[in-house]
């Protein structure tokens, strides 16, 4: 019958473990490192305080295993059911998960440096004040994954289904959501810093009172959320869709909408000093009270836009289609820019070439 000394000792020599049958096998505080275990059955086996640095697991079952504080440093995991799984508190510096399902596994407490996930099902996983240089999740599942209480610094997510995570009093640093679906979260009052959020779906995402310092959310989808008393200075909504949302409160200094949708969008008592909107359709919408010192409209839509009350000085709107626009005073509003313009007559006078656009934004 074999016995964990018999596999320690099997792992010692280098030889590979395939369709071992360890489970509920005791390994508590034992030195596997470097092991290669294939097809092997791990299910309810504790290796608690156990070192498996630079091991190698393919198609493993860990169903109910507890690696709870061991040491999984430079690991590769691929294939199996590893449901429940337990790594509390464990350190898993540059270690991967692919193709897994790792669905309640506890990962709550972890240290890593860089930590990758790569179409796993991670339904219900708990990552809660995992300590990370950075994390990525590539693909798979993460319904109902909990993040509470985690600083999320310099985390990757691609293309994930983020809409029933868990973000409970968590932080964001240099933390990216590509193309991933955040649609319905609630982030009121949370810390984003340099985030990226490009293409994500943000529809009826709640930000109220978030710090989203530097952010980008170029092509993203805000339909139905909420951007009011948000502090965002220097963001980036390039080409985002948030017709009809409340941004009303918020600072946005020196922010970039350039072709944005912002029809019928809510910018009370928002600042907006020094944002450039070029192209940017604001048809209908509304900015009583709002800042709009050096704020450029060029070539924007603000027509049956609300101007009145707003600050406006030195506010550009050159080309900007003014049609029942409403203005409590034109006396700030920089209707002509000579630079801008000096700029399209030597655009005139340019050969041009197949695909090029005009100064506004049709082809040439």
């Amino acid at each position: 019958m074999t016995t964990p000394k018999d596999v320690q000792a099997l792992v010692k020599r280098g030889q590979e473990i395939a369709k071992g049958q360890l489970q509920g096998m005791d390994f508590r505080g034992m030195d596997l490192s470097g092991a290669i275990f294939i097809n092997t059955d791990l299910s309810g086996a504790d290796l608690s305080d156990a070192q498996v640095n630079g091991s190698t697991f393919l198609d493993c079952r860990w169903s109910g295993a507890v690696l709870e504080r061991a040491k999984a440093d430079q690991c590769f995991f691929r294939g199996g059911d590893a449901t429940g799984m337990q790594m509390r508190g464990a350190t898993l510096e540059d270690s991967h998960f692919y193709d897994m399902l790792l669905s309640d596994a506890c990962f709550d407490g972890v240290k890593t440096g860089v930590l990758g996930f790569s179409d796993c099902d991670l339904g219900a996983a708990s990552f809660r004040a995992i300590e990370s240089e950075m994390l990525v999740f590539y693909g798979g599942k993460l319904d109902r994954s909990d993040f509470s209480g985690s600083l999320l610094q310099r985390t990757t997510f691609f293309e994930s289904d983020l809409r029933t995570a868990i973000f409970d009093r968590c932080r964001f640093d240099k933390t990216i959501f590509i193309e991933s679906d955040l649609s319905g979260q609630s982030f009121r009052g949370q810390e984003f810093e340099l985030c990226q959020f490009t293409d994500a779906q943000l529809r009826n995402c709640d930000f109220e009172g978030a710090r989203l310092n530097q952010c980008n959310f170029k092509g993203a989808k805000f339909e139905g959320a909420s951007l009011r008393r948000v502090i965002a200075p220097q963001c980036v909504f390039v080409a985002a869709d948030m017709n009809g949302i409340a941004c009303s409160g918020g600072d946005f200094a020196q922010s970039v909408w350039v072709d944005a949708q912002l029809r019928k969008a809510d910018f009370s008592g928002a600042n907006l000093e020094q944002c450039m909107f070029h192209r940017t359709q604001c048809a209908g919408a509304v900015f009583p009270d709002a800042r709009l010192s050096h704020a450029d409209f060029s070539y924007a839509d603000l027509r049956d836009a609300d101007l009145r009350t707003a600050t406006l000085m030195r506010t550009k709107v050159h080309r900007t289609l003014l049609e029942n626009t409403r203005f409590s005073d034109r006396g700030g509003l920089l209707q002509n820019d000579p630079a801008l313009f000096a700029a399209e007559e030597f655009s005139a006078r340019r050969p041009k070439h197949r695909g090029e656009r005009g100064p506004q934004g049709r082809p040439a």
